[in-house]
């Protein structure tokens, strides 16, 4: 899994391992530092006034439909082996469940992976689905 990643950030160009930049500054810095010193983010830190951090999701997009969502799943879990793993040991650490939330560009459809479980299995959610979700976590 951390050589997918690695292959993925420092792609070969004509036989000559470059640094794929992307993102922000900091993180376009921070790709200069070499492939043993990896970093992610975490996309959202889900917190309740009355107590504190419930969860920590993840989230992709730019999927035009159902369709194109479940048929780039593949993509989408080589690419982000080590964030996951990041998150479920974040996760664990703080003793709060973690998702990975895969969903459409408008916001209609949402595929919601509980990484405690086989990537496999999801939970399939309208907006008003993953509303309530959100909100009961």
């Amino acid at each position: 899994m951390k050589q997918d990643i690695l292959d993925w950030i420092f792609a070969k160009k004509d036989g000559v391992r470059s640094i794929k930049h992307y993102g922000d500054d900091y993180t376009k810095w921070h790709h200069t530092l070499g492939a043993e010193y990896f970093r992610t983010d975490i996309d959202h830190v889900e917190f309740r006034t009355d107590r504190g951090i419930v969860a920590l999701i993840d989230t992709t997009a730019k999927f035009k439909d159902e369709a194109h969502l479940i048929n780039s799943k593949p993509y989408v879990w080589k690419r982000s082996g080590m964030q996951r793993e990041v998150l479920t040991s974040t996760s664990k650490a703080l003793g709060v469940p973690a998702y990975f939330v895969l969903h459409t560009d408008d916001l209609t459809i949402f595929h919601v992976h509980d990484l405690s479980r086989p990537l496999i299995e999801y939970t399939a959610m309208d907006e008003a689905t993953y509303r309530k979700f959100i909100m009961n976590l």
